[in-house]
């Protein structure tokens, strides 16, 4: 069964939203407009309103009055909701590489400080390898550091 399916010109006659309108809600609100619920793509890439997406048209209308002014406010408001979708994705996107860089970083830090330390350095890691045997934990180390303790964690040069 073929169900009705409406250009935005046409959802917007059916429901005295303005089109710029029903485009920047589509736009603005992707979480609330389903793609293959409410709007889907024909062949040509053109988006249509499906009878569930007119009826939603419909019940958010009533709940926000849609109007020309709308429109013109929710052009102006664009801007930064574009600007905050462009920086969540981003954040993600880096989120994810920082953890996925993580591990090998930090082990190339680790190898730094045991193969060339700073002096800075070189006092951390005696203070944990003091702390480690202290502690009953040397056995945690890694294996570089068992010439520290058998020298007492007291490596100078």
């Amino acid at each position: 069964m073929q169900q009705n399916l409406y250009t935005t010109p046409e959802a917007a006659r059916e429901t005295g939203i303005p089109e710029s309108t029903i485009r920047s809600w589509l736009r603005r609100y992707p979480e609330v407009f389903q793609f293959e619920v409410h709007v889907v793509s024909d062949e040509h890439g053109q988006k249509l309103w499906t009878q569930a997406g007119i009826e939603l048209l419909h019940s958010r209308r009533a709940s926000k009055n849609a109007t020309e002014d709308d429109a013109e406010f929710d052009a102006e408001s664009d801007a930064p909701d574009l600007l905050e979708s462009l920086l969540e994705e981003d954040a993600q996107r880096l989120a994810n590489e920082y953890w996925r860089l993580l591990p090998g970083r930090t082990l190339q830090r680790i190898k730094q400080m045991r193969n060339n330390p700073t002096p800075e350095q070189r006092q951390i890691v005696q203070t944990s390898v003091r702390a480690a045997i202290n502690a009953g934990t040397e056995h945690l180390l890694l294996p570089t550091y068992q010439p520290m303790m058998l020298k007492g964690g007291d490596e100078t040069d």
